[in-house]
């Protein structure tokens, strides 16, 4: 009984790898993604400021101000799990102090952070 249920768990572990999206194809530079609510309290794979260099920037350190915001992919780079910087499409800052901030492309899509936005 321990070895069927040590390979159902091993089995469901592969199968859950073999299941992440590589998204490095279909995303370039210029595409637009969304940030959605993550399922946690806080963003996993989209790097977030720490709140005490947003004020010292002179921002404000809201992190809902990040939901349902439409963001366009400025650069990519790596190939693996791509990081991607974006800005903001309406041009306003995230926090009133960062231009750009940058991700984990694939994770953050898979995980359900950040949704390829179809106009």
């Amino acid at each position: 009984m321990k070895y069927l249920m040590l390979l159902f768990t091993l089995s469901l572990f592969v199968c859950t790898l073999s299941a992440q999206e590589d998204f490095s194809d279909k995303v370039k530079v210029g595409d637009q993604l969304m940030i959605v609510k993550p399922a946690s309290l806080s963003y996993q794979s989209i790097n977030v400021p720490r709140k005490n260099f947003i004020i010292k920037r002179g921002g404000i350190p809201n992190v809902s101000t990040l939901n349902n915001s439409i963001v366009t992919i400025t650069k990519i780079s790596g190939k693996d799990n791509p990081m991607i910087t974006f800005k903001r499409s309406n041009g306003k800052k995230f926090f009133k102090a960062y231009r750009t901030l940058t991700a984990e492309l694939n994770t953050a899509i898979n995980i359900g952070e950040m949704e390829v936005y179809d106009q």
